[in-house]
């Protein structure tokens, strides 16, 4: 019941934010417009800035846990590997294909990572957690792009070329080259600037709820129930229970190693996929839709999974 009440409470905050949103709509003091104008300051101003201050203040990576990484960082691969090929097969709408792939790959491991780590783990859970973010946040923030980007809503068959474009005019892409500078070279940065940055920062993501809260509508999760299903067994059941089997037989992970990898690949979805499908229009209520059920079953899969591993003596 512990376990079930602290998933609960990683869940609850964020899912109050979106409920908040749709009565501040219904009451009238979120129009269309506000909305809209505020979905573009979020993904061109907000976000980038959480993703700089995220790697500018990312702590050393432990290369002590190189092979838990590489696993990580193979687990973004392999997916967005398998998930190209496969998910095309079963829908043949460009603007859900991209944001399917995003949805089930990406969890929010920004957001539950480190207060699960270190609630289920402890320090070494934690700092290990941090060491996985700061190595596979540019690179699923670079993937989730050129996602998108390849199955844009056009007539045209996938090109790198144009992806690659596309990707460098994204403003999260510049957040994570910027952030990736800053980080590697040690760059200094004037302390008001830091932290007036990091403040504006942090109201991206409850702002990105509330505007999220206020375009959603049960109705759409109706019309893409087919989607919407494949999506959330994917997500917080197939690909946790595959890569966790692997960690345990392959990598022989077992208690504070394996802990941020279990968040790592059970997290429900992140709320830039959201942003992105915005941005690249594609099915945005798609992806509204696998943000908020995700946040909801999340709760119940979580439990199952920590329930599970700690019978079997491996957390």
């Amino acid at each position: 019941m512990e376990n079930l009440i602290f998933a609960f409470n990683a869940v609850a905050p964020s899912f109050c934010i979106v409920i908040l949103g749709n009565v501040l709509k219904r009451r009238g003091f979120l129009t269309e417009d506000f909305v809209t104008k505020g979905n573009q300051l979020c993904f061109n101003v907000l976000f980038p800035l959480l993703v700089f201050f995220n790697l500018y203040d990312a702590v050393s990576i432990d290369f002590t846990y190189i092979k838990i990484i590489l696993f990580c960082i193979g687990v973004i691969f392999i997916s967005v590997g398998v998930l190209t090929v496969s998910i095309p097969r079963f829908v043949k709408d460009r603007r859900k294909i991209g944001v399917m792939i995003q949805c089930i790959y990406r969890g929010n491991f920004m957001l539950y990572g480190l207060p699960f780590s270190k609630a289920l783990g402890g320090t070494q859970s934690l700092t290990l957690a941090t060491s996985i973010m700061a190595a596979t946040l540019p690179i699923l923030n670079i993937m989730g792009i050129f996602v998108y980007a390849a199955f844009a809503d056009t007539a045209e068959k996938p090109s790198v070329k144009k992806a690659v474009f596309n990707a460098l005019k994204n403003p999260i892409i510049w957040g994570v080259i910027l952030g990736l500078i800053f980080y590697i070279l040690k760059l200094p940065m004037p302390s008001f600037l830091h932290t007036s940055g990091n403040d504006v920062a942090k109201i991206a993501t409850p702002l990105a709820f509330l505007f999220l809260g206020a375009q959603f509508e049960f109705r759409t999760a109706r019309r893409n129930m087919k989607e919407l299903a494949i999506g959330l067994i994917a997500k917080l059941i197939v690909v946790p229970t595959i890569f966790l089997w692997l960690a345990v037989h392959f990598l022989h992970l077992s208690g504070a190693e394996l802990i941020p990898v279990f968040i790592f690949v059970s997290a429900p979805t992140a709320i830039t996929n959201y942003q992105l499908a915005i941005q690249f229009e594609a099915d945005y209520e798609l992806a509204g839709d696998y943000l908020i059920y995700s946040m909801i079953f999340s709760a119940f899969t979580l439990f199952f999974f920590i329930y599970v591993l700690r019978n079997m003596g491996l957390i």
